[in-house]
């Protein structure tokens, strides 16, 4: 099971967020994560009016609870921060998370703040999470697709269908892998 740290983002729209967490629930692979992370996503969030304050720090109080033992502690990376390249803090803090728990695949859709021959070095791969899903699909599609069967099944407002989450996720920016997978699943 691969190792992937999400830039924050990669984590709005939700769907591409609630997919990656679904199939780490689901063992397909372990997201890991930071309080530096989900605080940074939070203020994205609420910033761009895309929560309220109370529901963003709903969905971050259930990510630290549910996923507490994929957590990245500050201690375990706070050293690395200073060799990180780049110049934006909370990427570096990012990197530094990644490097921490490699071998590790960052996803990110700003690719060019995360250099990658410099991570590759540290154990560290970027890409992003179109390509990353697909890849994913290509090597393990049934359980790609239980995870987004069982994930729709979930979904009561409004309800959902595995295809619905494949349009979802399209729109939210992961195409290729929504296109992949559609045939993938069951009709019905």
């Amino acid at each position: 099971m691969g190792r992937v740290f999400a830039d924050s983002n990669v984590l709005v729209p939700f769907s591409v967020m609630d997919v990656l967490l679904a199939l780490s629930e689901d063992r397909v692979h372990e997201v890991i994560w930071t309080d530096d992370l989900l605080d940074e996503w939070e203020r994205v969030i609420v910033r761009e009016h895309k929560r309220s304050p109370e529901s963003a720090a709903q969905i971050t109080s259930a990510v630290r609870e549910c996923f507490a033992d994929t957590k990245v502690e500050r201690a375990e990376y706070e050293d690395l921060i200073e060799e990180m390249p780049g110049k934006d803090a909370d990427d570096r803090v990012h990197m530094a998370a990644a490097v921490a728990r490699q071998p590790c695949t960052i996803l990110t859709n700003n690719a060019k703040d995360f250099p990658s021959k410099a991570l590759a070095k540290r154990g560290v791969r970027v890409t992003d999470p179109d390509t990353y899903l697909g890849e994913i699909a290509e090597e393990l599609p049934d359980e790609v697709v239980s995870t987004l069967v069982r994930l729709a099944a979930e979904k009561s407002r409004p309800p959902k269908t595995p295809y619905d989450l494949a349009d979802d996720l399209e729109r939210a920016g992961v195409p290729r892998f929504a296109v992949m997978i559609r045939p993938l699943l069951p009709s019905g």
